[in-house]
């Protein structure tokens, strides 16, 4: 009998080396947001909170998404941030972000670290039609996932092939997923979705980039 594959994204959040420090990749999108004058703001796939202060910090309106797992894991942390940040509006789980139109609609969305550690091709795609549906006309989306890192280069010489990338088990019954994604598939997702390319930002073993809502 072959083995259920259980696979949870969730657990492919990491801690922060430096959490006084924001990531290269979340700097950029703070950089680029502030001088686009955006405010009404969501992060999508905020993880273990990692970046989500330094985002909180640097505009006026944030709402945080990310599954109902995930909530479990952070609901005591995302107390503390709601009594430190009044720019914390709320937390979404991703499932009723589809499925609401959120109002007033957002200026822009920060999507880091989220979209290669989606083992289906249809939940990427899903996930980005759901920003451009929250997201104002002209609105902004910022992308940004690890390209040829050592971390995951090391990982998966001891994982196993799985869809369209591979899957590492993590804990006794599940697995997370990772994929070395290109530009030109990434590209290809946002535009699928109804996004604009606009502009490619490069950080070393990042691909990174915003785009436009028509």
């Amino acid at each position: 009998m072959s083995e259920k594959i259980v696979i949870k994204p969730e657990y492919s959040a990491v801690g922060a080396k430096n959490p006084n420090k924001p990531s290269r990749a979340v700097n950029a999108a703070i950089s680029i947001f502030r001088e686009l004058k955006l405010s009404h703001i969501v992060e999508v796939g905020c993880g273990l909170l990692v970046n989500t202060p330094h985002i909180l910090k640097a505009f006026s309106f944030v709402i945080l998404v990310d599954t109902k797992l995930q909530y479990q894991r952070i609901k005591e942390k995302l107390d503390e941030l709601s009594t430190r940040y009044t720019s914390f509006k709320k937390f979404i789980d991703v499932e009723s972000f589809c499925k609401t139109r959120i109002k007033p609609l957002l200026d822009g969305a920060i999507v880091i670290n989220v979209l290669h550690v989606l083992p289906e091709t249809q939940q990427r795609l899903n996930l980005l039609k759901c920003v451009h549906k929250n997201l104002k006309r002209k609105g902004n989306i910022f992308i940004d996932v690890p390209h040829n890192e050592t971390f995951y280069r090391n990982l998966v010489k001891t994982a196993k092939p799985y869809n369209d990338g591979y899957i590492m088990k993590r804990g006794k019954d599940y697995h997370t997923f990772y994929k070395n994604m290109t530009f030109e598939e990434l590209k290809e997702y946002v535009e699928k979705a109804g996004f604009k390319f606009k502009q490619r930002i490069y950080l070393e073993h990042r691909i990174t980039f915003i785009s436009e809502k028509q």
